[in-house]
């Protein structure tokens, strides 16, 4: 995995979001490999993109106090560490985007986009990795009015669902 020794195809991820880290273990021996750790705070969604890179959903966006949430990765051969969206550029209407403790990431079949999930917000970003361009937008409003099981005080009204994740299909 570009000069990483010690990380191999099989190895497991583990974000673990109250330390603002994450985890590789041996994929058969399940031994602490690496602890990673970085500007990231309560990060989840780890996942490997390429070679030494990963890519995560970075819940406060660098900053204990939060927001926005943000696309970034991590480059365990160099160290170096990267934010893809949002950008100076990105649109306002989701700039500002802040998932205080849920969000998922999806990275695409061609690793050229990812999806982003704002789970409490009902809204995902697609995400063009090389230059952290928002694509798409998807947002989770929707009539509920005929749902039998929603109260009778919201028969005639929407509601944004959370978003637990939006994902791509790879067949």
């Amino acid at each position: 995995m570009d000069g990483l020794d010690d990380v191999n195809p099989g190895d497991i991820v583990l974000s673990v979001l109250n330390i603002g880290g994450f985890i590789i273990l041996d994929g058969e021996s399940h031994s602490l490999k690496r602890l990673v750790r970085g500007t990231f705070v309560m990060q989840h969604s780890v996942q490997h993109l390429e070679g030494s890179k990963f890519l995560m959903f970075d819940n406060r966006g660098g900053d204990a106090v939060g927001g926005p949430s943000r696309l970034f990765m991590v480059d365990l051969a160099t160290g170096r560490e990267t934010t893809i969206f949002p950008r100076a550029d990105t649109p306002d209407s989701v700039r500002e985007l802040f998932s205080s403790v849920e969000g998922k990431i999806d990275i695409s079949p061609d690793r050229r986009r990812v999806i982003m999930s704002f789970t409490e917000e009902g809204v995902a970003v697609e995400v063009r990795i090389s230059d952290g361009e928002a694509l798409n937008v998807f947002r989770s409003l929707h009539d509920v009015s005929d749902l039998e099981q929603f109260p009778e005080e919201r028969l005639t009204q929407a509601a944004v669902f959370r978003l637990y994740g939006v994902d791509y299909l790879d067949k």
